[in-house]
């Protein structure tokens, strides 16, 4: 009897005590592209730096608009489009820092201020009449 007790101990121990193999998954770090359209974006605020009237009232009027939510996604087959459609067109990085959108004739690049995970902000120039362009910078979230 105490042989097939010790027995069963000693079974009971091995099989609890062997470490089984941890196998870790290396998860390749996304690219650019990758990370910028791997969500739908929601747009949390527009500001820019300038001071005239006409800019300060345009972007108050672009940030009171986002209380009835605003989103962009860019797709990997190279197009993007705001949840409202009031912009779309086509969009290409031009190195890691930077994006063009609409290529061509009306083409225009946005920097890449901040883009992780959860996280993206681009400024870019608008125009707002044939007098006045400004830089917006546009913050997004996951």
């Amino acid at each position: 009897m105490k042989n097939h007790l010790t027995l069963i101990m000693i079974l009971f121990l091995g099989v609890f005590s062997c470490k089984k193999e941890e196998t870790t998954k290396t998860s390749a770090t996304p690219t650019t592209a990758e990370l910028i359209s791997s969500a739908r974006w929601k747009v949390t605020n527009f500001s820019s730096p300038s001071t005239d009237s006409e800019a300060i009232n345009f972007i108050k009027e672009w940030n009171e608009d986002l209380k009835k939510g605003l989103y962009v996604s860019y797709n990997s087959n190279g197009t993007y489009i705001y949840s409202d459609s009031s912009e779309f067109g086509t969009w290409e990085l031009s190195g890691n820092n930077a994006i063009l959108f609409d290529k061509g004739p009306d083409q225009y690049l946005s920097s890449i201020d901040k883009l992780t995970s959860n996280d993206f902000v681009i400024t870019y120039p608008w125009k707002i009449s044939d007098s006045l362009t400004i830089i917006i910078t546009e913050t997004t979230v996951k």
